[in-house]
């Protein structure tokens, strides 16, 4: 003891022979610069400025002589729980910082050495570590001071506690890995199909947010109270398989453990009343379980479970990332359901349509060769008759007849021709529409039947030198169906224009009349098989809705496009065609 007292005391007097000898200098130096008086106060009143400084500041910061010992401290020795600061002089910084450690290869304390070395070479040093003593995250710089010469070397050491910098970069971290993480589960989810690839893609990636040795999807099946297992994965072994369905029985615990709730069971061993599913996963060690319901749009469409086999496994941001996934698969399945109840829909319908199309056509060839005899015979009787001649009652019914199978199978002609027609067999030629389209309405002016009406129609024909490459026939066929509609919605007579002009590589062949107009919101569907504007049982106008549906197949047949403009009702109607024009190597044919 005495020896350890006598060691002390030399190293004492040591260090104020230091600071002496130090202090004589300083006098000698500045003996002629100011009274040494004033000199010193001001060197006093800066060490207590740097003193209260550092006292403020939340970092530790100690002067360390060239042995490591601590010659002063700020207050954070006192913050952190480390003594006094007036009783931590002469300490090593290790031994403040680890009161009581013994330990050889205590890493701070090599830090603390090889900085310290560093130091020496007047080479600042900074480390970092996790100090398990402390617990904290500690971020320690080490620098040399510059000293006068005859001085002995020092050092400041700061030691900064960046443990909540460390836990929100981790924080960080975790979050931004969850995101890439839910990325990854969002685009396997959207890629798959079917709600049980959608299940088990799921499964498979989740994985990456949260450990388990349990995991189940299941749909509900509301109409039959089941779960249908969607995907199950129990590290290669489960007792439910997916591809079947369970009672809803098999899962139903207590009034807070349903299958359309939310919960957390810490431990299923402490449960009084396992449901069936429950008591299989306790039997299969399972310890912790979680199960989170699948909703979508308010509705219950099934529910996601994982479990562990250790106690208590789910924290709160397991749970959040789970749930998370959970919204994903809700979303997800219930959209693929939809899509394949769309899809079974739509099947059923293409069927549906088939079949109509093939009774119109079956019942369009059946009424053909009737209506054809009945055509003729009606045609016989009026030309001639064994029995006499007709008397003109006779002659006005047969007429009627004859007009009437006429007007019939000009019908079934049209519905044939609507549901055979085939754009492979267009006969194509060169048509020159400023000479084409004025003979053809003067043709069908001579031979269209008007009933009587108040004040005629009458044709205008404005048309442009335009060349086209079209079937003459089917274009003849598009025109006549849109002159015969011009004609017969303009009751009270008026002006039907007809135009055609050349617009780049484009013809546009247009028919207005002065007629009673089409509604702004039926528009887009005159073109449609079978549509009538007016489709009452008391309508003014005949037909079947199968003239504009004729010219669309046909206009676009030819790369073409047909539309309708009107402002309404009472205010007439313009039918456009246009038609792309010949080419200059079809120009050369």
């Amino acid at each position: 003891m005495t020896r350890k007292r006598s060691a002390k005391h030399r190293e004492e007097s040591k260090e104020r022979d230091l600071e002496i000898h130090s202090l004589e200098e300083l006098k000698n130096w500045c003996w002629d610069e100011e009274p040494i008086e004033l000199l010193f106060g001001k060197v006093e009143r800066a060490k207590r400025e740097w003193e209260a400084t550092a006292d403020a500041l939340p970092q530790l910061i100690c002067l360390v002589d060239e042995r490591g010992r601590i010659l002063r401290a700020n207050r954070t020795v006192e913050t952190w729980n480390l003594g006094r600061v007036t009783a931590v002089r002469g300490l090593e910084l290790h031994e403040l910082l680890h009161p009581h450690c013994t330990h050889p290869a205590c890493l701070l304390n090599r830090l603390l050495k090889h900085a310290r070395t560093e130091a020496g070479k007047g080479q600042p040093a900074e480390l970092a570590l996790r100090d398990t003593v402390l617990n904290r995250h500690l971020l320690v710089r080490v620098q040399p001071v510059q000293v006068l010469e005859n001085m002995a070397p020092s050092t400041v050491v700061v030691v900064q506690d960046v443990s909540d910098q460390k836990r929100a970069e981790e924080s960080l971290k975790r979050h931004a890995q969850r995101l890439e993480a839910m990325t990854e589960i969002q685009s396997a989810i959207l890629a798959a199909r079917s709600p049980e690839e959608i299940a088990q893609a799921a499964l498979i990636r989740i994985r990456q947010l949260v450990h388990f040795h349990h995991a189940r999807v299941t749909l509900y099946k509301p109409e039959s109270r089941e779960f249908f297992v969607l995907a199950a994965d129990a590290n290669g072994d489960t007792h439910l398989r997916p591809g079947r369905s369970y009672p809803d029985s098999f899962f139903l615990g207590n009034r807070d453990r349903q299958p359309d709730k939310f919960f957390v069971i810490d431990d299923l061993a402490t449960l009084s009343d396992p449901s069936i599913v429950e008591r299989q996963l306790l039997n299969d060690g399972i310890r912790s379980y979680v199960s989170l319901p699948l909703s979508a749009e308010g509705d219950f469409i099934g529910s996601l479970s994982l479990g562990t086999i250790t106690p208590s496994s789910f924290d709160n941001e397991q749970i959040k990332a789970v749930s998370e996934v959970g919204d994903l698969l809700a979303i997800a399945t219930r959209q693929a359901r939809l899509y394949h109840q769309v899809q079974r829909a739509n099947t059923e319908l293409e069927k549906a349509l088939h079949s109509k199309d093939q009774m119109i056509q079956n019942v369009s060839h059946e009424l053909r060769t009737p209506l054809g005899i009945i055509y003729g015979y009606t045609e016989v009787l009026l030309e001639t008759s064994d029995q006499g001649p007709l008397t003109s009652k006779q002659a006005r019914i047969l007429q009627a007849m004859l007009q009437q199978g006429e007007r019939l199978r000009f019908m079934v002609e049209r519905i044939l021709a609507l549901q055979t027609f085939d754009a492979q067999h267009l006969q194509l030629q060169q048509i020159q529409l400023d000479r084409w389209l004025p003979a053809m309405v003067s043709r069908w002016e001579s031979r269209a039947s008007r009933p009587t009406r108040s004040a005629p129609i009458r044709f205008e024909v404005e048309c442009s030198a335009a060349l086209i490459l079209a079937d003459a026939g089917l274009l003849k066929q598009v025109m006549v169906d849109l002159l015969d509609n011009a004609q017969k919605f303009s009751p009270n007579g008026g002006t039907v224009r007809i135009s055609a002009r050349a617009e780049d590589d484009t013809a546009i062949v247009a028919v207005s009349d002065q007629g009673i107009g089409i509604p702004p919101e039926k528009l887009s569907h005159i073109f449609e098989r079978f549509y009538q504007v007016d489709g009452s049982a008391t309508r003014r106008y005949g037909g079947m809705g199968i003239g504009l549906a004729l010219c669309r197949t046909i206009v676009e047949a030819h790369g073409g496009r047909i539309w309708a403009e009107s402002q309404g009702e009472g205010h007439g109607s313009t039918f456009h065609v246009l038609l792309p024009k010949a080419s200059s190597q079809e120009e050369s044919l």
